[in-house]
């Protein structure tokens, strides 16, 4: 698959750039779906910057979604990449899953915008949040010297790859500290370490789920630095000091705190992403000196034995989950496991260090339980994918998106009862989309007077 997406790629790339510059944008707001000339059922989001003007190149962000939701991941991007003078790109197909068409939907939009907009070759990124970052490191991984960079969002590299010496793109990472993905950052660290390349991973406070503007900021800021390095952007030498200042000063406030651990790796991106750019000197000195420090070996424990708890609270409940298929999970069992989940979301409502970890592993089992729904419903296993649901919305922080799948279910299955039942459970727990009830399956129930009046306050919660 790695080579097929690297010929379309570059095959693509080839027969496009004279055409670039074309065609003619709104600039400084987002188009929310361009069709794409050479494939109508694909489509995608667009933002060009302000200042944008077609008489010169411009460096592109390919966005991807895990829901498709392309307008929604170009407001994520869109403050930095105004500020930086980025155009955006998000597929409103490509999405989560094996059937998730991503790479038909990066093909589509490639070849797209090659053919409309004045592209900087040089500088091309892909970006994506929990499957849609593994698709924008996989598409970088096997596009040659196509990618210059990627922005992982809450997932990092595809399950079939991993960092190299061979990497030719520089990687950005985020993920929340309640993440249930973020061990797998925390493993992912020593082998980007050992690759060579320049990589930069950052934590925000906050589960699964795209980084927070401020993030996005550091970002585009730290890509055009590698570009600067790389001498596919003009040198600024004032922003390059601004940002070797802001980063030792946040290393530097991180020692105060006596969060050692934080603190190293501060001192390492420093010396791993500025050499060329600026004296890395300082900070080769305190990195140094930190990892003479038995504090720093206290907390790089500390963080593998979070690892492991988190690992452990998984565990069985999860084991228990993948049973539920073969039958072999009773009504007692299911019941109990039921029941583990929503005491684990008691447990992890704290604002201690145990909690985060417990949300981490709750969050975890939670998404195992919606992607095995989906995978059930896809099969038409209906009685699984209730199961799955329910487990969901015992462990949700916000239940609804689960009431409303176990509703599709019982519209599919002709349990008008309790199909009413979930939708007044969704509207209780706040999922009021206004096109939610347009779906196939609720259209024989359109002109059911009990139905209309549910369909009604949906609305009116929609409309607020």
């Amino acid at each position: 698959m790695k080579r097929s997406i690297a010929i379309l790629l570059l095959i693509v790339g080839s027969q496009h750039r004279a055409a670039a510059g074309t065609e003619v944008f709104p600039i400084g707001t987002v188009v929310p779906s361009v069709t794409c000339l050479d494939n109508p059922k694909q489509s995608y989001a667009l933002y060009l910057p302000s200042t944008f003007a077609a008489t010169r190149k411009w460096p592109t962000i390919y966005v991807f979604d895990p829901f498709a939701h392309g307008q929604a991941a170009v407001e994520v991007v869109r403050a930095a990449a105004e500020k930086f003078g980025y155009i955006v790109a998000a597929s409103n197909n490509s999405k989560n899953g094996p059937m998730g068409g991503s790479l038909e939907a990066a093909r589509a939009i490639w070849q797209d915008t090659h053919q409309r907009l004045p592209f900087d070759q040089n500088r091309q990124y892909f970006a994506g949040l929990s499957g849609g970052a593994r698709v924008a490191t996989s598409l970088a991984l096997s596009c040659g010297d196509c990618a210059a960079g990627v922005i992982a969002n809450a997932a990092g590299f595809p399950t079939t790859a991993m960092p190299s010496a061979q990497m030719k793109f520089a990687y950005f990472a985020t993920v929340g500290d309640a993440d249930f993905n973020y061990p797998e950052f925390a493993q992912l660290r020593p082998k980007l370490e050992a690759s060579g390349e320049r990589y930069l991973i950052r934590t925000f406070e906050g589960p699964h789920d795209w980084a927070p503007a401020d993030l996005w900021f550091e970002a585009l800021d730290w890509m055009d630095l590698q570009a600067m390095a790389a001498g596919t952007l003009a040198r600024d030498p004032m922003r390059i000091q601004a940002t070797l200042d802001a980063t030792m000063t946040r290393a530097k406030a991180f020692e105060t705190k006596n969060e050692l651990l934080a603190a190293y790796r501060e001192y390492q991106v420093v010396v791993r992403n500025f050499p060329g750019l600026a004296s890395v000197i300082s900070a080769q000195a305190k990195a140094s000196d930190l990892e003479k420090n038995k504090g720093l070996k206290k907390a790089e424990k500390q963080e593998v034995a979070e690892i492991e708890e988190q690992d452990r609270l998984e565990a069985t409940p999860s084991a228990q989950m993948q049973r539920l298929p073969t039958g072999e999970l009773d009504a007692l069992a299911f019941g109990d496991l039921r029941s583990s989940i929503a005491d684990l979301k008691r447990q992890a409502a704290g604002h201690d260090r145990e909690s985060l970890i417990k949300r981490r592993a709750l969050q975890g089992l939670v998404v195992q339980a919606y992607e095995s729904g989906d995978d059930s419903m896809d099969r038409k296993a209906y009685s699984v994918a209730l199961r799955y649901f329910e487990l969901a919305a015992a462990g949700s922080a916000n239940p609804a998106w689960a009431h409303y799948q176990r509703a599709r279910i019982y519209a599919l299955t002709s349990d008008k009862k309790s199909m009413l039942s979930e939708l007044k459970e969704c509207i209780a727990a706040g999922v009021h989309n206004s096109s939610a009830l347009d779906l196939e399956e609720f259209q024989r129930y359109r002109d059911q007077p009990d139905f209309k009046n549910v369909e009604e306050e949906w609305k009116k919660k929609a409309a607020r």
